[in-house]
């Protein structure tokens, strides 16, 4: 039996040359968008805590320092608070329509937060806790706890 050994030719240089220019050219595209740059950077962006006694819309005031995070100190200052009647949308199975009613003695509270964040070309992050609106998040200080939506981000 003839034994045959196999040949490295100059196609198949080219070839592992081209294959390794691809990746190459490959992670040099795809790479900086894991590891974008993110800045330090003051956001503002607003949580809307529904349902509350005028309590506890009467309890935050500007200046306050609250925490917006569960398990970190991730936090920011109130620069405004707002708040209108809370509203619900109730079904009239008289005539199959909705309208919407207010809750009495209930507010919806619109609390303008200030942090200090990381911006990315991905998130927007205050320590480990990333804003982004719809994101449920926790407004807590001094007298007061509730979650709430981001409804806007002002950057």
């Amino acid at each position: 039996m003839s034994e045959k050994k196999a040949k490295f030719t100059a196609i198949d240089a080219i070839i592992i040359l081209v294959i390794l220019a691809v990746i190459v050219v490959g992670a040099i595209k795809i790479l900086p968008s894991f590891t974008s740059g993110s800045e330090k950077e003051k956001v503002d962006f607003t949580v809307m805590v529904q349902n509350k006694d005028e309590d506890f819309a009467n309890a935050i005031t500007i200046g306050d320092d609250v925490t917006i995070s569960l398990t970190e100190k991730d936090g920011g200052v109130v620069k405004n608070v707002e708040s209108k009647p809370a509203v619900t949308m109730v079904y009239n199975s008289i005539d199959g329509t909705y309208s919407n009613e207010v809750i009495e003695g209930k507010y919806d509270v619109y609390v303008t937060i200030e942090a200090d964040t990381d911006v990315s070309d991905l998130a927007i992050k205050a320590g480990g806790t990333a804003v982004k609106v719809g994101a449920e998040i926790p407004v807590r200080g001094k007298g007061y706890a509730s979650t709430g939506y981001v409804i806007g981000i002002d950057d």
